[in-house]
């Protein structure tokens, strides 16, 4: 029972709209669910490595120092408002419904796979995450080891699902946006990233 609990808590906490979801809907409008999915490595990635920052204490001493959050809120935003800024310079003013060339064209598939794992790896949010909802899941007296490797499969897992139905649900909308309105999928993105880079600015500077 407590692991379908941490499954369905990483499921609500994913669900709620932050850069892995707008990534997620990008990656499917703009190059297709499959290079979408394969993208998501980056992702789990990114979990995997936090979750090894968890056990190791690196997240209780997180979120016991205000300098070293506020730090990781400036670096996430940062890289967030340069891809904002990247996205909003190289959009066209129409693009066909989903062009499988298009990967080649501009990046490669490991590319992508970078791409989900920084913008995943800098989220402030999930380093508050993690520490915030393992920790009560782990039995001192069993194999700590063994107990992250299962909660981090997990997580993962439930991770690709939710970006999954994001990535599908971008996919579906650039083929009715197809033509001169499809350019409005990478504007919604670069804006999306805008705002949220200018969310954890405010909040490394204490505005928030």
């Amino acid at each position: 029972m407590p692991l379908v609990t941490v499954a369905f808590v990483s499921v609500l906490g994913m669900a709620v709209p932050g850069p892995d979801v707008v990534l997620a809907i990008t990656n499917g409008s703009r190059y297709g669910v499959r290079n979408a999915f394969i993208a998501m490595a980056g992702v789990v990635l990114s979990d995997f490595v936090l979750i090894c920052m968890v056990g190791l204490g690196f997240g209780a001493l997180l979120l016991a120092s205000e300098l070293y959050l506020s730090a990781l809120r400036m670096v996430g935003a940062g890289y967030l408002l340069f891809v904002a800024v990247r996205t909003l310079r190289i959009s066209t003013a129409s693009r066909p419904a989903i062009d499988p060339a298009i990967l080649q064209k501009t990046q490669s598939t490991k590319a992508l796979i970078l791409r989900c794992f920084v913008v995943a790896v800098t989220n402030p949010e999930a380093w508050l995450f993690f520490p915030a909802i393992l920790p009560p899941f782990v039995d001192i007296n069993e194999p700590i080891a063994m107990q992250y490797a299962v909660l981090a499969i997990i997580i993962a897992v439930a991770d690709v699902l939710v970006l999954m139905l994001y990535a599908t649900l971008g996919s579906r909308a650039v083929k009715l946006l197809a033509g001169p309105n499809a350019v409005w999928i990478d504007r919604f993105y670069g804006l999306a990233l805008l705002v949220l880079s200018s969310v954890l600015i405010l909040q490394a500077l204490g505005h928030l």
